[in-house]
């Protein structure tokens, strides 16, 4: 949004002293401490002068900011402050402030909606040096840590169970074909019946593990990424508050999705039985055996 016609922030200029006054109340020759800072107009307000841009219509939904987040003074950025993360809902304009209430990064145009009209907001340079050394960056990064850990393990678990797919698929064949020889060639039709089950169970079972063994490694790839972007931001608090920010949703979606695979890779466990049935009636058609669901395993 822009600044309110006709208001325009006094920048002190040389050696002089850098005081900051009401600046409406400056164009009249009156010099009285501001209680309020408007980011959209850049403007500094007394309590009066403050009242009445939030009654006036065209300011009303400006996001005022008081005096214990206000700046000192009006003056260009310093090297702290130079940001270049543009805002994803307004891309022309940088994101610079942090609100208590919602715990989102804004910039100037986000700070004028009304959403953030009595937030609590402060400059990403305030927040950030205090976010660095604060619990929920320290508890990111442990969970980066301890997520990459538990794909590894769940990734390396489930090869283990791969391998003992075709061990168990192996073994339910061999049993099969130790009882086919115990019975006459009538049961053939059968016998070729079973085999595509337990094809079809060994094939399923794989191709469901296949597929969560790419998820892994793409989790892991996601993690490692994070990992990356937040090293690369180390020595740049105001970065590591809107990357961390980020990092923090990404890593709840790949926390979930770890548990997804994690109950999906539980697959189904067969083993061949034989038919008692087969020794006394030769002649039923279902009759060589059949295989059953055991519990699932995981090693």
């Amino acid at each position: 949004m822009d600044a309110v016609p006709g208001r325009k922030a006094q920048v002190t200029s040389g050696s002089a002293p850098d005081l900051t006054y009401c600046q409406p109340c400056a164009e009249d020759g009156k010099k009285i401490v501001p209680e309020a800072f408007c980011p959209v107009c850049k403007e500094f307000l007394c309590s009066t002068c403050a009242r009445v841009h939030r009654n006036q219509k065209i300011t009303k939904t400006h996001a005022l900011q008081d005096k214990d987040s206000m700046p000192s003074s009006f003056r260009e950025e310093s090297e702290d402050e130079k940001f270049n993360e543009t805002c994803h809902r307004h891309a022309q304009d940088f994101i610079k402030y942090y609100c208590l209430n919602h715990e989102a990064i804004l910039c100037g145009d986000c700070l004028a909606e009304k959403a953030h009209r009595l937030c609590n907001i402060e400059r990403v340079s305030q927040v950030s040096k205090r976010y660095k050394e604060g619990a929920e960056y320290n508890s990111l990064k442990t969970g980066l840590v301890q997520t990459a850990t538990d794909i590894g393990k769940l990734s390396h678990d489930m090869q283990a169970i791969m391998k003992s797919v075709d061990e168990e698929s192996l073994t339910n064949i061999n049993e099969l074909r130790k009882f086919r020889t115990e019975i006459n060639q009538y049961l053939d039709k059968r016998e070729n019946e079973l085999f595509a089950e337990i094809d079809q169970k060994k094939r399923t079972s794989k191709t469901l593990l296949n597929e969560l063994i790419s998820k892994c490694t793409n989790m892991k790839s996601s993690i490692e990424k994070l990992k990356s972007e937040l090293q690369a931001q180390n020595d740049n608090s105001n970065q590591i508050l809107i990357v961390g920010k980020r990092a923090i949703k990404e890593l709840a979606s790949l926390q979930a999705a770890l548990g997804e695979v994690s109950r999906r890779s539980k697959v189904p466990r067969y083993k061949f039985h034989r038919d008692p049935v087969i020794e006394q009636i030769k002649a039923a058609e279902n009759a060589i055996g059949r295989l059953e669901e055991g519990e699932s395993r995981r090693r």
